[in-house]
């Protein structure tokens, strides 16, 4: 969330902005006009239009059950009614509404504790991304509709885990929610204006449970915003479509959080971020200033854009001169991109080229990194960023992949509660690993803790100033034999002032002090104070031959220890000082007691103070020492805060001390205010008022800090109060060099380095005093105890800032005479503790609000943010604190794992439904093809057959006339013949020989008709009697014979059996695709249709299971305890029955065959016909 200035205003909501998705839930508490002003922007002429090309904003809708998600959209006044608990359809109103205002007990004034209208996150994707968006306006629409899916897909997450509390207090039970409902809001631009595509996802803070309307529990919602916001990159950096597009469009993507990134656009993000942070924050203060101007109005359009323009017009003006950045010259640079995967190839990987194993073990050492314990939620959430960074696309076997993945982290997990009972939301579950190594922890500082050791001597009295009492025995401690030394401290008690008195009596003794600590400027300034070498631990460990796993991120022991150089031998008289032992995480202390035991130093100090700024991974190690350590001290004399008379201020180091046990926040914060410590106003009146009061303290020699909840806000104030310095003169500005993100670097400007370098001998967060700057960007620097360093250019661009204002991180440890601590929604009750401790004249805390009654109610809320992680004994405690008051007993253990197991039936049953709608689908399609396949055949058939008949007619027909013509000739002649033939035997004797001579002329004629028609048809009549019929079949065989006849009829004899071809080969396919899907009995799947009738019936039948599962969840939840323990056991009993009764069947069934075979004949092998069956 890059707003770095906390904004409480009433009815006041500001964009957040993350560049991957990870933010937390915010309880929105406004009117439901001013979330939609906010979410929809209807009155705002915002830069976002340009990228959108002038679009509406929509409201996306979604009901979440047990069967999916139902989307919709809500207009306006809908979606006013929904936010107002109001069923946008019916007007319903949904459970009861609390509109309270309470009375706060210090001040009196009236609190705002109404039911919130929703609870927000926001779902963002990488900065490349949206860059690619402005840049195409086909990738622009996929990713938006990637990211509505993604929203789908996080409300889903929640909604499996999402739970309300039923019953009376005490014995309270958690039951999962039958409903919940969201809606989405599509953002693409920063307030900056450029590029940011983010969604805005509201969760109704109700859900339904059997028909009633119940709150959400807020905690478990709480602890699963990471489940949330890690389901949506993965969905967007799986989405296949969106991957498809950016394939198609050339671009080259590549896995990470966020959705992913585009490796053309990687140069531009960290200008349009810098440029981003600077617009934001101008906008912002314009905007804060008016609203305190205007209480209880609302801006106009006029006025929103003027707070834009004014936004992009402010420039720093020690920046280096940059290219215009207007909107217009930026969406040109984007679009100038070019696409760098010329032959669009999609690279990706399916879910069984994933081993769920390397997932689960990878998700896992993500976790026990973070933290000593974590819910389910955590897991899927691990898992989720795991795939994340692999090319896995959607399709097939992904969801079974994430449930494998989950199963192998469940397996290789323990639980802090019974086995197989599970509560959402309850971080019950650590590893083997996480439980090793604070078992080898704990191991090494017992082993120490229990040898007896001696108290040394020290000199109390020091150069103008005597150790207190717990000084001095802290030194001595320190100074004697024991093997573990354990010393705490308040802030401003003395530590390092006493470590110097035990540091040099170690010395006097012959014995080495060595000081390491988790950061490298730690352990220097402490080496420098107390006259020995510092280092860092890991450096140590480094140089020793341990290496970190690239992969695991674990530490990696060598089998032999490498020599240290010697000024780092250590023995058995080796004094080991760990400086800031809080901030050191556990499996990195558990790799220093491997190293220092191994070395068998003599004693072990740790030193630091676990109320202030903890470990970044999992903590909790100082703790647990100083509960095991023999000696444990706990200094709280704290001397380091002084009146104006130069006198110890006593009442702010007892007020100091309140606010390290976090002691009523509120009564600390009208202390401060008291003493004329608080300042509250509008964000340019304390950014004048601290650049000014730092700027003429630098000038008057007095050392001071600002502590900035954001880099972000750090940059600012170093710019300007380096405008200020340089317009007085004290800084020599003749030659400049620039630094990390544009910082303007001259002599006499204090300057941190932010990276380690050996070789220059610079730490990160080390302060420094420019000495000189060269003109080709070198300079020369000082710190405060005349360590002097030449620091060359490029380390200069990339890794020097200014350093009037640092975040928390960089001022722990620091003391200078007047602190000044900024007030954010990112700062922690540790946080704001060293902020608010660094000061020895002064500590001030500044507040953008209202009024002390809002700055009071910030500052109680920043108290009540304290995540780091304390260890598995501190896990185990919250478990607790978590399950008070809530019902787990052995009988609510076993109806809750029978509604998990039913719940999970239901799911697993949705899923094989959807999987067996997926076939059903693909077999209709495939049905669909070749349904329009066989059609088109069948036409070609009919119209082959057409063709065939007409061509054969067209021959016959001359053919049929030409043979009736030639038989008839043949005919006639034949009945001349046979005429002439009588005649010449009723012929007398004169008239005979010329009968004769008719009658062979005849015969001639007709013998020659007749070998004419038999050459052209191959036979010829016998009689006028078979004319007819001769001249058909002749004419017919004539027209067989014809090439066109012939032509035609092959034509469709082809056609016919292509057609029945086609019919055997859609049956291939159909059972081809059966073996594609790993069906079983392919074989039985005689077409598409038969397929999908056969997956719609296995689809209906996994309903029905899950359906049947459902509602005997609902059911059992519903039940009071008493009700439930009975109905499972009458299940138990009938199932226990069944299953009897099942045996008995098998055995009796068995016995039957045996007796059978005992009772049929013996045969002799080779002539038997088989087993006998008697009656």
């Amino acid at each position: 969330m890059i707003e770095w200035w906390s904004r409480r205003f009433c009815d006041v909501t500001t964009r957040q902005e993350t560049t991957v998705s990870k933010g937390g839930f915010k309880a929105f508490r406004g009117s439901a006009a001013t979330a939609e002003s906010y979410l929809l922007e209807r009155d705002t002429a915002n830069l976002d239009d340009y990228y959108r090309e002038g679009k509406d904003r929509v409201v996306e809708h979604g009901i979440v059950t047990g069967g999916g998600v139902e989307m919709g959209t809500l207009t306006p006044e809908k979606f006013r009614a929904w936010m107002e608990h109001r069923d946008p359809e019916t007007d319903e109103v949904r459970g009861v509404i609390r509109h309270r205002k309470d009375i706060d007990k210090v001040t009196g004034e009236m609190v705002d504790n109404s039911t919130p209208l929703y609870q927000e996150t926001i779902l963002s994707v990488s900065k490349t991304l949206s860059l690619a968006a402005a840049a195409n306006p086909r990738v622009a629409a996929a990713l938006e509709a990637a990211m509505g899916r993604a929203c789908e897909a996080s409300a889903q997450a929640l909604a499996e885990h999402a739970v309300t509390r039923i019953g009376a207090k005490g014995s309270q039970r958690y039951v999962k929610l039958d409903r919940i409902e969201f809606t989405s809001v599509q953002h693409t631009t920063s307030r900056a204006g450029d590029p940011h595509y983010h969604r805005h996802m509201q969760i109704l803070p109700r859900g339904m449970v059997n028909g009633e309307w119940r709150s959400l529990d807020g905690r478990t919602l709480y602890r699963h915003a990471e489940l949330v916001n890690s389901t949506a990159d993965y969905a967007i950096s799986t989405d296949a479509e969106f991957r498809q597009v950016l394939a198609a469009e050339g671009y080259s993507w590549v896995p990470g959080q966020g959705g992913g990134d585009i490796t053309e656009f990687l140069g531009m993000v960290d200008q349009h971020s810098t440029r981003r942070d600077q617009i934001d924050v101008n906008r912002e203060a314009l905007e804060i200033e008016w609203r305190i101007a205007h209480p209880g109005q609302e801006p106009g359009p006029r006025q929103r854009q003027a707070w834009d323009t004014h936004a992009w017009a402010q420039d720093r003006p020690t920046k280096e001169p940059a290219q215009e950045l207007t909107p217009e010259a930026m969406a040109e640079r984007i679009g100038a991109i070019e696409p760098q995967n010329i032959e669009h190839t999609l690279y990706g990987q399916t879910a069984d080229q994933i081993n769920p194993e390397t997932i689960a073990q990878g998700a896992l050492e993500d976790l026990a990194r973070s933290r000593s314990a974590w819910c389910r939620g955590d897991m899927i959430a691990a898992i989720n960023r795991r795939l994340a960074d692999t090319y896995l696309i959607g399709g097939e076997g992904v969801e079974q992949l994430r449930f494998a993945a989950l199963g192998n982290m469940l397996e290789h997990s323990v639980s802090f509660l019974d086995e197989g009972v599970n509560v959402d939301g309850v971080r019950h579950y650590t590893s083997t690993q996480v439980l090793a190594t604070d078992q080898q922890l704990t191991d090494a500082l017992i082993t120490r803790a229990l040898i007896p050791g001696d108290n040394g001597t020290v000199q109390g009295e020091r150069d103008g100033f005597t150790l207190s009492e717990e000084q001095q025995f802290a030194a001595e401690t320190i100074a004697g034999t024991h093997q573990l030394v354990v010393i705490q401290g308040a802030a401003g008690a003395g530590k390092t002032t006493m470590l110097q008195a035990a540091a040099e009596s170690v010395q006097e003794q012959g014995r080495r002090l060595l000081v390491v600590s988790p950061t490298k400027r730690g352990a220097l300034e402490a080496g420098d104070v107390l006259g020995t070498d510092g280092d860092s631990v890991h450096a140590l460990l480094y140089r020793a031959g341990a290496t970190v796993d690239e992969d695991t991120g674990r530490w990696v022991l060598p089998a032999q220890w490498k020599a240290q150089p010697e000024a780092w031998r250590m023995d058995e008289h080796t004094v080991l000082v760990v400086d800031e032992a809080g901030m050191l995480d556990q499996d990195t202390a558990a790799a220093l007691h491997s190293y220092i035991d191994a070395h068998h130093v003599g004693t072990l100090v740790l030193s630091g103070d676990a109320s202030q700024l903890a470990a970044v991974g999992r903590g909790g190690y100082l703790a647990r020492a100083s509960q095991l350590a023999g000696v444990s001290l706990d200094l709280t004399d704290v001397r380091r805060f002084r009146t104006p008379e130069g006198d110890i201020d006593h009442d702010y180091a007892a007020l100091s001390l309140r606010m390290r046990d976090r002691d009523n926040p509120e009564t600390i914060f009208d202390e401060l205010a008291a003493r004329g410590l608080v300042n509250v106003g509008t964000l340019e009146d304390q950014l004048d008022r601290i650049a000014d009061t730092v700027a003429l303290e630098e000038q008057h020699g007095t050392d001071s800090i600002v502590i900035a909840p954001t880099n972000a806000a750090a940059g600012r104030i170093n710019h300007a109060v380096f405008e200020r310095l340089a317009d007085a003169g004290v800084l020599d500005t003749s030659t400049i060099a620039h630094g990390r993100d544009g910082d303007p670097i001259a002599a006499g400007a204090r300057i941190a380095t932010r990276q380690n370098d050996r070789e220059l001998g610079v730490a990160n967060r080390q302060t420094w005093t420019v000495q000189h700057v060269n003109a080709d960007g070198r300079i020369t620097v000082t710190d405060t105890t005349g360590h002097r360093r030449t620091l060359d250019a490029d380390y200069v661009r990339e890794n020097v800032q200014l350093a009037y204002a640092v975040t928390g991180h960089g001022a722990q440890g620091m003391t200078v005479g007047t602190a000044h601590t900024i007030l954010s929604d990112e700062v922690t009750a540790a946080g704001a503790y060293v902020g608010l401790t660094r000061g020895r004249a002064a500590n001030v805390l500044h507040v953008v609000g209202h009024d002390m009654n809002d700055a009071r109610a910030q500052f109680a809320d920043a108290f009540e943010r304290d995540g780091a992680d304390q260890g598995i004994e501190a896990a185990q405690e919250q478990v607790r604190r978590d399950l008070e008051g809530i019902d787990i007993s052995e009988d609510r253990t076993r109806i809750t794992e029978r509604i998990e197991q039913l719940t999970h039936t239901n799911e697993r049953a949705e899923r094989n439904a959807g999987v067996w709608d997926n076939i059903a689908a693909k077999f209709a399609e495939l049905e669909n093809q070749h349904t329009t396949e066989l059609a088109q055949l069948k036409q070609a058939v009919e119209l082959a057959q057409e063709t065939a008949q007409a061509r054969r007619a067209e021959v016959l027909a001359p053919l049929t006339e030409q043979a009736s013509n030639d038989g008839d000739t043949v005919a006639v002649l034949r009945e001349q013949l046979t005429q002439a033939q009588q005649e010449t035997r009723s012929a007398g004797r004169f008239g005979r020989r010329r009968a004769e001579n008719t009658e062979q002329k005849l015969l001639s004629e007709w013998q020659q008709a007749c070998s004419t028609t038999e050459q052209t048809w191959g036979s010829y009549p016998s009689g006028r009697y078979e004319l007819e019929k001769w001249a058909e079949r002749v004419s017919n065989q004539k027209a067989d014979q014809d090439p066109r006849t012939r032509d035609s009829a092959r034509a469709a004899l082809n056609a016919q059996i292509e057609l029945k071809t086609a019919s055997e080969k859609h049956r291939f396919e159909a059972q081809g695709l059966a073996r594609q899907l790993k069906l079983d009995d392919a074989t039985t799947i005689q077409s598409g249709a038969s397929g999908e009738r056969r997956a719609t019936r296995n689809a209906q039948a996994w309903r029905k299971e899950g359906s049947a599962a459902k509602s005997e969840a609902a059911e059992l939840a519903a039940l009071p305890t008493e009700q439930a323990v009975e109905r499972l056991d009458k299940q138990e009993a009938a199932a226990a029955l069944e299953a009897a009764q099942a045996a008995q069947r098998e055995a009796a069934m068995k016995d039957y065959w045996q007796r059978q075979h005992q009772s049929a004949p013996h045969q002799q092998p080779g002539h038997g016909r088989g087993i006998g069956f008697g009656r």
